[in-house]
C-alpha cells in the first residue's frame, strides 16, 4: 500500500471511529455536546432538537433525521459536498436542503427530472467522474451496483440509449421504493426502461442478512451490523446469477457502491471469464481495513489494472479497475 493510500486508511479509520462513538451516544445527553463541538472545528453551527438535526453556515442550513446520527460527522466535514448536490429552498431568509425525510430535490447538474431521494442526495459530481470513467456509448451494458435513489443508473441509460441495457440492483427495500419511483418518472419523461433488480450482490445465492436504514449505508449485516435499522433477509446474488437472470450478452461496464460487500463479490471466475468490463468501486472499511487492497487481489487475478483517484468533494477516494483485454 502507497503511502497515499495509508494517509486515507488513516482519516477513514479515524472518522469511522468518531461515527462509532457518536452511534453509541445516540440520542444521549453527550450527542448534541459532540455534535456542536465537532461542528464548531469546521466553522460551522450545530442543533440538535427532537428528532431532527440542523447543520449551519450562515445562511445556509443542511437537515437530516437524527436516526441517521451516524452520518453527521461526515455531513460536517463535508458541509459542500452534501449542501451544493441538490437545489436549496429559500426560506424566512434561509437556504435549506431537507434530508431528514424521504422527498424530491432537484439535482444540481442532472435537470432531465427532480429526483426522489430516501435521505441523502447523490451529488451528480460522482456519477459524473463515474460517466468520465465509463466512457459508455450507445448499445453498451452498465450495471449499478447499490442503486440507491437510481440517479446514476439513468445517467448510464442517457449513454447507452434504447440500444443498450442499464442494470440497477438495489437491496434496501426504502431504497427500492425510491428507484421506483425515479425509474417510473424517468420513463414517462423520456421513454427509456431501466433494469431493477431486489437483492444483493453477494459472494453466493442462498439470501443475506441486511441492514436496512433507507440511506446511503444499507449493506450485510456481518459488515455494518444490525443497530443502524431493520435487518433482514434479502435475496442475494453473484454477479454470474446476475448476468445470467438477466442473459447478458456483454457487460461493458460496472459501479459498486456496496458498503463493504465489493470485498466479497469479485472472485466470481465465471463471471470474469466471460465478461471483462471497466469497474468503479467506492471502497470501505471492512474488519477496519479498507476493501480497496482485496478489491485490488481479486481483479488482478483476472488480469485488471486497478488505481485509486480522488473523488470529488469526499474524503473516500475511488477504485478505478480497466481489463487488459
Amino acid at each position: 500500500m502507497t503511502s497515499d493510500h495509508q494517509t486515507m486508511s488513516g482519516k477513514l479509520k479515524a472518522l469511522a471511529r468518531q461515527n462509532k462513538i457518536l452511534r453509541s451516544l445516540g440520542m444521549s445527553v453527550g450527542a448534541p455536546l459532540g455534535v456542536r463541538l465537532a461542528a464548531k472545528r469546521q466553522g460551522l453551527h450545530a442543533s440538535l432538537s427532537g428528532g431532527l438535526i440542523e447543520i449551519r453556515r450562515g445562511k445556509d442550513v443542511l437537515r437530516m433525521a437524527r436516526h441517521h446520527i451516524l452520518y453527521v460527522f461526515d455531513v460536517i466535514n463535508s458541509f459542500d459536498y452534501y449542501f451544493d448536490a441538490v437545489r436549496p429552498a429559500r426560506v424566512g431568509g434561509m437556504n435549506i436542503v431537507d434530508y431528514s425525510r424521504p422527498s424530491y430535490h432537484e439535482v444540481l447538474g442532472y435537470d432531465l427530472i427532480p429526483v426522489f431521494f430516501p435521505s441523502f442526495s447523490e451529488p451528480f459530481i460522482t456519477t459524473q467522474q463515474y460517466l468520465d470513467f465509463a466512457q459508455l456509448s450507445p448499445g453498451q451494458v452498465a450495471i449499478d451496483l447499490g442503486a440507491y435513489s437510481g440517479l446514476s443508473a439513468i445517467a448510464f441509460k442517457d449513454k447507452v440509449g434504447s440500444a443498450g441495457t442499464v442494470l440497477a440492483v438495489e437491496a434496501d427495500q426504502q431504497n427500492l421504493a425510491a428507484v421506483e419511483r425515479n425509474l417510473a418518472l424517468y420513463k414517462t419523461v423520456s421513454g427509456e426502461s431501466v433494469e431493477l433488480l431486489f437483492g444483493a450482490v453477494w459472494r453466493d445465492n442462498h439470501g443475506l442478512s441486511f441492514s436496512t436504514e433507507g440511506n446511503m449505508g444499507s449493506s450485510a449485516a456481518s459488515i455494518v451490523g444490525s443497530g443502524r435499522g431493520e435487518t433482514l433477509t434479502v435475496p442475494s446474488f453473484t454477479l454470474s446469477a446476475i448476468a445470467d437472470r438477466y442473459n447478458l450478452p456483454s457487460v461493458d461496464f460496472i459501479k459498486a457502491d456496496i458498503e463493504g460487500g465489493e470485498a466479497f463479490i469479485f472472485e466470481d471466475r465465471d463471471f470474469f471469464a466471460r465478461y471483462s468490463p471497466r469497474i468503479v468501486v467506492e471502497p470501505h472499511l471492512v474488519d477496519g481495513r479498507m476493501s480497496t487492497e482485496k478489491v485490488t487481489r481479486d481483479l488482478e487475478a483476472f488480469g485488471y489494472r486497478c488505481e485509486t483517484v480522488p473523488q470529488l468533494g469526499s474524503e473516500i477516494p475511488l477504485l478505478v479497475c480497466t481489463p487488459s483485454r
